[in-house]
């Protein structure tokens, strides 16, 4: 045998056994893995509700999950199944330890399961005090122009906020008197209403579209009295906002300025989409909200997630639309994005600002919802207690990091996760057997479409 040839031969079964070992540390893994998980100790199965775009969830999820399976030796599996309904049955068949989910979907798998309320979202709301006049001729320019006058002040206002307006006010315009009022859109009606009564009136501010029915006392009574934003004006901002953290979000009701929709009552017949049969933001509380003000839709569609929601109503495929609404974050004004409802998920894809300012002039917010508990993270039944301390050590260290903080504004629009148990809930449930929401029927029937899609995607396999 030729040296050339020994030489191929003990190349190839090098190679061989290169192959082998590969196969063999391949099945020494699997093995290993399927012993973690049989004993259900070092294996999560955590799972995410399709809320944005899914592309983000399983991306910042698996950061999340390498980073706790670094820190604490714990293995974490993280998925986005294709609902709602999808994680509650998860929940309840064990098919999961750990979901990240909306209110309403964890009261449904806490009464039907036994799931475990464990952390709640925290989300940052940042509010600035403008002081507004009326748009005429003589009216005041600057606050030193109030010195002596009437200035309408909203009880509501942030107490931080106000004691800062307050030392302003008396330091650039000595002898104003404080005209109480109950809230923002009444300060700026005691403007309008009573000029002798108020030179000026004070209102919290947070940013919002141009064309926007929400921000300020000057933009909600406007949707009651059109014409308030050009009989009135800013004169003064607060240089620097107060940050409180808020554990509550609302839905809203989304429409193009140009259709002609100005108040809920024009929906009367319109198209409109919800986000998701499930979703107390993007579907329950609006409903609740056209159903006392009287209005009985016309043809009506789920589109599937939020964004999809913004973008139907943007390109006219539906006359309106609801999905989620909260401020602005600090994080979304260092963006440049000063929009933090569900707008704000397709104007993060829009580079030029001339598109976004556009975009922002054409989708308007109508009306808000009553407030809705912020996302949670929840247990199914029986997940040892002492693995759950584990991961929320890690995940705790995890919130700490640059990294950490950024993921969880990815994932849910969070700035931090608080301890919490299942009777801060209470009040929600209340909230929806008052207005008659039959949690079951509305899982049921999503619970029928998760099973239809099933066997559709079984008969294409």
């Amino acid at each position: 045998m030729t040296e050339t040839r020994k030489k191929a031969l003990w190349g190839a079964r090098m190679g061989w056994l290169m192959l082998v070992l590969v196969f063999l540390a391949f099945l020494w893994g699997m093995n290993r893995r399927a012993r973690l998980e049989a004993t259900g100790v070092n294996v999560i199965r955590m799972l995410f509700v399709p809320s944005v775009e899914q592309g983000t969830l399983v991306e910042r999820g698996d950061e999340l999950a390498r980073f706790i399976r670094r820190d604490s030796g714990l293995i974490l599996r993280s998925e986005v199944p294709t609902s709602y309904a999808a994680v509650i049955q998860a929940l309840g068949s064990g098919q999961a330890d750990v979901a990240w989910m909306p209110a309403f979907a964890y009261v449904i798998a806490h009464s039907r399961y036994g799931a475990e309320a464990k952390l709640q979202v925290v989300r940052s709301l940042e509010s600035y005090a403008i002081v507004v006049v009326r748009n005429a001729q003589g009216e005041p320019s600057r606050l030193a122009d109030l010195a002596g006058r009437g200035v309408a002040f909203p009880r509501s206002l942030h107490p931080e906020l106000a004691s800062r307006l307050r030392s302003r006010l008396s330091a650039e315009a000595p002898g104003w008197v404080e005209v109480p009022v109950e809230n923002d859109s009444d300060s700026v009606q005691q403007l309008i209403s009573s000029p002798a009564a108020a030179d000026a009136a004070v209102s919290s501010f947070v940013y919002s579209g141009p064309f926007d029915f929400v921000g300020d006392g000057r933009k909600e009574l406007e949707y009651r009295r059109p014409g308030t934003l050009e009989k009135t004006r800013i004169i003064f901002t607060t240089d620097e906002p107060v940050s409180e953290n808020v554990k509550v979000y609302h839905g809203c009701v989304y429409a193009r300025t140009d259709s002609g929709i100005r108040q809920l009552q024009d929906l009367t017949g319109r198209s409109f989409a919800f986000s998701d049969e499930t979703s107390a933001s993007g579907h329950i509380f609006p409903r609740l909200l056209l159903e006392r003000n009287g209005v009985s839709l016309g043809r009506v569609y789920y589109a599937g997630g939020h964004p999809n929601v913004v973008q139907a109503v943007w390109d006219g495929k539906a006359v309106a639309g609801s999905a989620f609404y909260s401020p602005p974050s600090r994080q979304q004004r260092s963006e440049g994005l000063f929009i933090g409802d569900a707008r704000y998920l397709l104007l993060k894809r829009m580079p030029e600002a001339e598109r976004r300012d556009a975009f922002l002039r054409e989708v308007r917010v109508l009306r808000k919802t009553d407030p809705i508990p912020n996302d949670l993270c929840a247990v199914r039944r029986g997940f040892p207690e002492h693995v759950w301390e584990r991961f929320a050590d890690s995940l705790a260290r995890y919130l700490d990091t640059e990294e950490g903080k950024e993921t969880l504004f990815a994932l849910l629009a969070g700035v931090a996760a608080d301890p919490i148990d299942d009777s801060a809930f209470d009040g929600f449930r209340e909230a929806l057997a008052s207005a008659g929401i039959g949690a079951d029927s509305l899982l049921a029937a999503e619970e029928e479409k998760l099973e239809k899609r099933e066997r559709q995607t079984g008969g294409d396999s």
